[in-house]
């Protein structure tokens, strides 16, 4: 006659076997061996995720920095990039637009509010009356000037975690991923160009 199996023996999960999926499993999101941990992409999806979750952070900050003075985040971080770009030189829409990696079109919007509220000049180039050189004033490096102290702390907190070495390093992996990030965004826009020619056709 067969045992009867215990209460706890009857509760208990049942082990899978080594190598075997999991039920339910989802596919791969990459399948670069370099971004696979035992054939699974969990460690990617983590880091993603973790992306996710600093640069919400990251932007809650910028923002507060930004209502400190009474701008918008954009606005602020717009007019600090003209100051620091204005230490190598003269300043235009095209120089911003390169370092913070955004439209040319949408820096002018931007920059054109800050004008109105005092905070840049606008001047045109004596040789190139098409190209338009940005500086700040003596109001806009004031705002600067007063949120400094402000800024350096809440900073100091954010990137507590980072050693010298540790932040060299970050700074050269994020210029390599915002390159091959836009080169992910072209693929994206020309599949979704296929896609949409095909429905035509």
């Amino acid at each position: 006659m067969a045992r009867q199996k215990t209460k706890s023996e009857r509760n208990q999960i049942p082990r899978r076997h080594d190598g075997a999926k999991p039920k339910g499993s989802l596919p791969l999101t990459v399948t670069r061996p370099e971004l696979l941990n035992d054939d699974t992409d969990r460690d990617f999806r983590k880091l993603v995720h973790n992306i996710f979750a600093f640069m919400a952070r990251h932007e809650a900050i910028r923002d507060g920095h930004a209502r400190q003075i009474g701008l918008a985040g954009i606005e602020y971080t717009i007019l600090i990039s003209i100051g620091h770009l204005a230490l190598d030189g003269d300043v235009n829409v095209k120089t911003v637009a390169d370092h913070l990696h955004m439209s040319g079109a949408f820096i002018t919007t931007v920059t054109s509010k800050l004008q109105v509220l005092g905070l840049i000049e606008k001047t045109q180039d004596s040789v190139d009356r098409r190209r338009i050189s940005l500086a700040i004033t003596e109001k806009g490096k004031f705002l600067l000037r007063s949120l400094a102290p402000y800024q350096r702390e809440i900073n100091d907190v954010e990137f507590a975690a980072l050693g010298k070495e540790d932040f060299q390093f970050l700074s050269r992996i994020l210029e390599a991923l915002i390159v091959s990030g836009d080169a992910a965004v072209a693929l994206q826009r020309y599949k979704a160009s296929i896609k949409n020619d095909s429905k035509v056709a």
